[in-house]
């Protein structure tokens, strides 16, 4: 094939060009807006065609073809670009004298023109003369800046919407994106495009199992399938906050376009959790008018019986049917009381509340339950030393309570692999002088239960405005089993549900624990950490010996901070943020760490503390015993207090740094006197 310089149409073309000034004329005419040619020895003479000076509304027959005059209507920006490129390109005819710049129009406007250019250069390579071309592209530019507005404004649009918006490629490559999915996809700085992340999973809302491949919302969606608001939820591995999504997609039908399906991620997390509750209480009330029909039914039914039992029981009867009668007796009683928690389980009568001190309750409970745990299990029963503690409930729903949630602590122990631990079950008590934080907002926690009543309570608290408030007492039962994944907490006290093998377990026992404490008015708290143990807490309202409930009291004056300055590591962002904020209006300065690793690099990076406050059980690699250890090697005279939910944890686990541990929530008063304890404590040890 002949080279194009050799092609007889193009060698005709030059010579007509020569030959022909229309031909020459013609070309200049139709594919340019104007021509120049610049005497580069005489740098001040420079002749611009007439279609030069028109484009900027300048008639030709006015100018003298001097130099100044275009250069006094070029934008002063554009100038400098336009002359340093005239400087490359004459010392190096590779560098293209090509750049976009803006002229003065007469009406005071701005005209965009590309100019190119090349240099004429003499046998030496000297350049002497400079031949350019104009082109304009004003109607091109202004298209463009149209269409930046439109996208700059669609941009703002779609961060401001909550949702994630996510346009996606063929091979998974994330290509728009706007903030919200950036959030979600823990891609705020990444530039699109970028990999869709591997460690988004998501899993089946239900069971909390991770999706096949091909049930996978973004590979159906790369599919061509058309998703419509379908629930799951989106876990990120580096993250420990799961949330409930609702993922719709649509597919990009036109073909030239690079994205092949849009995603819409709705987080529904809020929404999610208020309908678990809202469904949850609806199989409560559910499992309560069926219980209390049934109970109501049999309790009838056991009265028949107990009537025709005491008019058998006469003198005349002889002594060895007299036992069986007795007996039977016997039987219909202890059949009645269970009825009557049913009943009052399910409303249909009103529990039968007292008070009574939590020593005696603690005592009793005692001699009830010891005979029941095996000899392998260590059962420890921590007698409140405060005789006036005392508790207001149901007392017989209470012992049944927490034998419910003893018996449940020694199941997990006995099918639980803890072959390497001692096993242990432990029973305690404390006061809790008020609320610590907001209950509304402790109720979204995961494993927090708080009834109505208790909310009103609380209400009444502040809006009475005289510094007082109900005091509570909270009843612990802890073990060191397996303890349980983020699935059994969340469908722990649902009817029916259990995770005891060979349908040994009815599934109630908890649900009858949440109604005994909706009934009184307190809280059910679940604090477990898998591989460690469990922690089930009943908050219960606190009695007087006079047997009634206790009356608001004055709330405690508590030790202030003094503007010490407190490093708080916590993994759950919510919690973490109600603890700052407790501390500042405590009047400390508070910093705050996600993580071991983080709380570690901020120590490293000099950050100056008085006090470490750390949970315990964090992702990582560096758990709260594992960073005070290192905290307390570069820091021997910092202050340090442990907190968890857990409350199993002992001494010896502690290590060589033995601290305070402040059960998780943590009233003020009780977080500012182990602080004190802290401080004196290195204070002794100096």
């Amino acid at each position: 094939m002949a080279k194009t310089d050799d092609n007889y149409l193009k060698a005709e073309l030059d010579r007509l060009i020569a030959e022909d000034k229309s031909v020459f004329q013609f070309l200049r005419n139709s594919s340019l807006d104007g021509v120049w040619y610049w005497d580069l020895q005489d740098p001040e003479n420079e002749w611009m065609s007439p279609e030069f000076w028109r484009l900027f509304g300048i008639d030709p027959e006015t100018k003298e073809h001097k130099t100044h005059e275009w250069q006094n209507l070029i934008h002063p920006d554009d100038l400098a670009l336009a002359l340093e490129n005239f400087e490359r390109h004459s010392a190096d005819p590779d560098h293209p004298y090509d750049q976009i710049v803006r002229y003065k129009h007469v009406d005071g406007n701005y005209v965009w023109v590309r100019c190119r250019g090349m240099a004429i250069r003499d046998e030496n390579g000297t350049p002497i003369r400079m031949l350019g071309a104009h082109n304009d592209l004003t109607e091109l530019m202004r298209t463009q800046e149209k269409l930046d507005g439109a996208n700059a404004r669609l941009t703002t649009v779609l961060d401001t919407v909550t949702a994630g918006i996510i346009g996606v490629s063929p091979d998974k490559q994330v290509l728009e994106i706007n903030i919200a999915g950036r959030h979600m996809l823990g891609a705020i700085s990444d530039e699109t495009p970028f990999p869709w992340p591997e460690e988004i999973v998501f899993l089946e809302p239900e069971h909390l199992n991770t999706v096949d491949e091909s049930a996978d919302p973004v590979n159906r969606a790369l599919a061509g399938e058309v998703l419509v608001g379908e629930v799951c939820q989106m876990s990120r591995k580096s993250s420990e906050s799961d949330r409930y999504v609702k993922v719709s997609s649509r597919p990009i039908e036109d073909t030239l376009s690079p994205i092949k399906t849009v995603l819409v991620i709705d987080d529904i997390s809020d929404l999610e959790q208020n309908r678990q509750q809202i469904e949850r209480a609806s199989r409560l009330d559910a499992l309560g008018q069926l219980t209390g029909g049934i109970a109501h039914d049999f309790n009838n039914l056991l009265a028949t019986i107990h009537y025709a039992l005491q008019l058998s029981l006469t003198p005349e009867v002889p002594e060895r049917p007299k036992r069986y009668l007795e007996t039977a007796l016997s039987a219909v009683k202890r059949g009645s009381t269970l009825t009557n928690r049913l009943l009052a389980f399910a409303k249909r009568q009103p529990g039968l509340a007292a008070s009574r001190a939590l020593k005696e309750v603690f005592n009793e409970f005692d001699e009830l339950i010891r005979p029941t745990i095996e000899e392998t299990i260590e059962l420890r029963i921590q007698v409140p030393e405060t005789k006036d503690l005392q508790v207001y409930c149901d007392l017989h729903q209470l012992e049944n309570a927490m034998l419910n949630l003893v018996l449940n602590s020694r199941d997990a122990l006995m099918r639980g692999d803890t072959s390497d631990r001692e096993h242990k079950i432990i029973i305690s008590a404390r006061p809790v002088d008020e609320l610590e934080v907001d209950t509304m907002r402790r109720s979204n926690k995961q494993g927090n239960y708080i009834t109505p009543g208790m909310i009103e309570d609380h209400a009444s608290d502040f809006a009475r405005s005289d510094n007082k408030a109900y005091r509570y007492v909270q009843i612990s039962v802890t073990d060191n089993g397996p303890g349980m994944s983020d699935e059994i907490k969340r469908r722990a006290i649902d009817p029916f549900f259990t995770t005891k093998r060979n349908n040994s377990g009815t599934g109630l026992g908890l649900s009858m624990v949440y109604g005994f404490v909706q009934q009184s008015d307190g809280e059910l708290r679940i604090y477990s950490e898998e591989g460690h143990g469990t922690t089930v807490s009943l908050l219960l309202p606190r009695g007087t010996t006079e047997n009634t409930r206790e009356a608001p009291m004055d709330r405690l004056p508590l030790a202030t901070g003094g503007g010490r300055r407190v490093l708080v590591v916590e993994d759950e962002p919510a919690l973490l943020e109600m603890i700052k904020e407790m501390l500042v209006l405590l009047e400390y300065n508070v910093l705050t760490a996600r993580s071991g690793r983080e709380a570690l690099k901020l120590a490293q990076d000099g950050e100056e503390f008085d006090l470490l406050l750390t949970d315990i059980v964090m992702p990582g690699g560096v758990g709260g015993f594992d960073l005070a250890k290192a905290m307390r090697k570069e820091r021997p005279d910092l202050a340090i207090v442990y907190m968890s939910g857990y409350t199993g944890f002992t001494r010896s686990e502690m290590g060589n740094v033995e601290a305070p541990m402040v059960q998780k929530p943590c009233p003020p008063k009780n977080l500012t006197e182990a602080f004190e304890t802290a401080f004196s404590l290195v204070a002794k040890s100096k």
